[in-house]
């Protein structure tokens, strides 16, 4: 990035105040939704003078995005080398929490950016592969063939990408440190356990002579499937209702006849994301559920969980109630497995609920690398005389 004009020092705290700002409207708005012009309005200067710093808006992710990392000391940039290496998770997490700003923003564009069309795709693929790459380097030294470390390492990172979607819903509720730093604890005493057999997710069946002779779903249905998958690749707020209607296949007048308004379409799109099959009577068949879904479905509910974190957004308190929900099952089917502690209770459900959200998310990225099932197979398992165990928590 090149200063055209003006003082060093002026350019650089205008520098700063378009970073502030974008900052602030990429968690709000979405980094799809959010202009040049929104920027340059929040950062208080003029269209044209927010060119002469940034040509688009690809650089100014790129330029928040090592704002961050050299603020958060570099260490997952530079491979968290020298003296502080092995690295404690919960150090990290802590840090994580500390830097202002750090977590919604990261969590907002994970989301979003899951969409292969998205400027920040490859950006966030590249920083997961990165964390990887770290989380097997981390656990590599506690045994185990390189399969199951591999998937210990993938555990890992899907949980701490859920527990940070979690956290942004329940302040205050979720132990990230502590849940990351009992996962490392465990392993460390274990060790790494022997990864499953592996597991196939076939990909999403392409259209048949027999599905195209079927007659055309109700209209509801059309306008839910094009909903989904344009806030899969645009997020709520890049997703126009004329779209929606075309690509239904529908008039306006007529999509606007099944949700009257685009906050109604929302809500509908969201109940039929989330409500769980009648014959889900547990955690793993519930989790199973969700990850058997087709792609388009699962991409639409992280963008959409992880776009609504922001308390603006207008899906925030039905995202906030479906998750009480999901957490509040997970613990009920876990406490009939056998008695526990409520705590132990709470913090399994957690874990669970959290690397299923973030398992979906490190598939979206690399669905070639990541087998979903396997992922959280065995995540919690009881112990023999039927208590839920503490050390092999994310097992």
């Amino acid at each position: 990035m090149a200063m055209k004009r003006g003082s060093y020092r002026t350019g650089r705290e205008r520098v700063e105040r378009i970073l502030d700002a974008s900052h602030g409207l990429f968690i709000q708005a979405g980094y799809r939704a959010t202009s040049l012009r929104d920027i340059a309005a929040a950062s208080g200067i003029s269209h044209p003078a927010l060119l002469r710093h940034f040509g688009s808006k690809q650089e100014i992710l790129t330029a928040l995005v090592d704002r961050l990392d050299r603020k958060h000391g570099s260490w997952l940039a530079d491979g968290a080398g020298g003296a502080e290496w092995p690295l404690s998770v919960a150090e990290v997490a802590r840090r994580n929490e500390a830097e202002a700003g750090w977590i919604p923003l990261f969590t907002a564009l994970i989301g979003e950016a899951t969409s292969p069309e998205h400027p920040g795709h490859e950006l966030m693929r590249t920083r997961h592969r990165i964390s990887k790459r770290l989380g097997v380097r981390l656990l590599g030294g506690l045994g185990g063939d390189e399969r199951s470390v591999k998937l210990a390492a993938q555990r890992l990172g899907a949980a701490w990408d859920g527990l940070q979607i979690l956290s942004l819903y329940f302040p205050g509720r979720i132990d990230i440190p502590g849940l990351l730093g009992a996962y490392q604890d465990d392993l460390t005493r274990h060790g790494i356990p022997a990864a499953p057999p592996p597991t196939v997710r076939p990909p999403d069946a392409p259209p048949t002579e027999e599905a195209a002779t079927r007659p055309a779903p109700a209209p509801r249905v059309r306008a839910f499937e094009s909903a989904a998958r344009l806030y899969a690749a645009h997020g709520y707020y890049g997703t126009s209702m004329q779209a929606v209607a075309d690509g239904a296949g529908l008039t306006k007048a007529a999509l606007v006849h099944i949700a009257p308004t685009k906050r109604a379409l929302l809500d509908l799109v969201i109940a039929e994301l989330t409500t769980p099959a009648p014959d889900e009577a547990d955690p793993g068949s519930r989790l199973a559920a969700l990850l058997a879904r087709p792609r388009w479905q699962a991409a639409a509910e992280i963008v959409l969980m992880c776009e609504a974190t922001t308390p603006s957004h207008p899906a925030h308190a039905l995202m906030t109630g479906r998750l009480e929900y999901s957490l509040s099952s997970i613990e009920r089917d876990l406490a009939a497995v056998g008695p526990a502690a409520r705590d132990e209770v709470r913090t399994a459900a957690q874990w669970l609920l959290a690397l299923a959200l973030g398992g979906l998310i490190a598939w979206l990225y690399e669905p070639e690398d990541v087998e979903l099932g396997t992922l959280i197979e065995d995540a919690i398992p009881p112990r023999p005389h039927g208590r839920i165990a503490r050390e092999p928590l994310a097992r």
